[in-house]
């Protein structure tokens, strides 16, 4: 038996230890995340004449004006203020260092250092990294709708961020010269028709689904009843769905991760629905219970690659690149290069 006095001790020492490791951690996290030395505004004078060259030549035959980023994700932590949201057990070490570490990568990325100044912060980063771009057109700053069950009701514990319609509303008619609106509305939601009807009627033309965090199963038989108005008011008001395709790591999605596979996008594509498949499908395979599908072990981005190719998609299906340049994903690059025509 461990005398008390020891163990207030070993359990002080615990402690210790845990609070090195932690502060160890968060400064790596910097290091991954972006603990730039330079500034955005540092750019041009900074940068080598390779590396200046290259960008030029990214953006060549490109109108600055008429530049799209169709995939802005925006980030708060004031819900009392605004409603926006992040899990709890994403911003402590005891809930997970795993979960833990990503978000401070991100914060650190989005140069947040007062989590009571979050919104403020990330929204001045990207601001400031808007700026300084070589070219600058328009943004799209995405809404993020909660984790619902098929009774339509809202899952905090397995939702890892929320950020409200409204609060991307009000920045982009702040900051129309550079931000336009992409709202998040859960098709499983009572009022799901009545407020996507809603924002249509705004002019607002774009609609986000993450499905492997959300839990939507975008040809879901079970929820036909959800899915067809859904479906037809986007046609009725040629608003294009942009939902992520592949293989979900950036956000708590293990459970429902075969939401991921683009031919599950047929449905509104059958419909005459436009839509985007965020990251072409640039992560993962089916899987053995989708077999019904697609053959266990298929690269989910060449069933994207097939479906850009069809032409009954021509002109309803297109694919953006986002986050195809991380480490994760660039072995996936050749792919997308090897075929120009998919380019346009």
């Amino acid at each position: 038996m461990i005398p008390h006095k020891h163990k207030r001790t070993t359990s002080t020492y615990f402690l210790r230890a845990m609070l090195f490791t932690v502060s160890a951690f968060c400064v790596s996290c910097d290091l991954l995340g972006g603990a730039f030395d330079h500034e955005p505004k540092d750019l041009e004078k900074e940068i080598s004449a390779e590396a200046r060259t290259l960008i030029n030549r990214a953006l060549d035959g490109i109108q600055g004006h008429a530049l799209r980023d169709y995939h802005v994700h925006m980030l708060g932590m004031n819900e009392d203020i605004n409603g926006t949201f992040v899990n709890e057990e994403w911003q402590s070490p005891w809930h997970g260092l795993i979960h833990f570490s990503q978000f401070e990568i991100y914060k650190s990325a989005a140069l947040i250092t007062d989590e009571q100044q979050a919104d403020t912060q990330y929204l001045a980063r990207l601001k400031d990294l808007i700026q300084f771009m070589p070219e600058r057109g328009k943004f799209g700053i995405m809404a993020f709708d909660f984790f619902h069950d098929e009774q339509g009701r809202p899952d905090r514990k397995l939702s890892t961020f929320y950020v409200p319609n409204e609060y991307v509303m009000t920045i982009a008619k702040k900051n129309p010269d550079i931000f336009f609106p992409i709202i998040s509305i859960h098709p499983y939601r009572e009022d799901a028709t009545t407020a996507l009807r809603h924002y249509a009627q705004q002019g607002v033309r774009f609609v986000k689904w993450l499905p492997n965090a959300m839990g939507i199963h975008p040809a879901s038989e079970t929820m036909q009843d959800k899915l067809v108005p859904y479906y037809r008011i986007m046609k009725e008001y040629d608003m294009v769905l942009i939902s992520h395709t592949g293989v979900e790591v950036a956000t708590e999605a293990e459970e429902f991760q075969h939401f991921g596979n683009p031919l599950l996008l047929k449905k509104p594509l059958d419909m005459g629905v436009k839509v985007v498949m965020a990251h072409v499908a640039s992560l993962g395979e089916c899987e053995k219970e989708e077999e019904a599908l697609c053959p266990p072990g298929t690269p989910y981005i060449d069933l994207a690659i097939q479906m850009l190719e069809d032409p009954k998609y021509a002109g309803l299906v297109f694919a953006d690149i986002s986050a195809m340049t991380q480490y994760n994903r660039h072995h996936n690059l050749d792919k997308i290069l090897s075929k120009p025509s998919i380019h346009s």
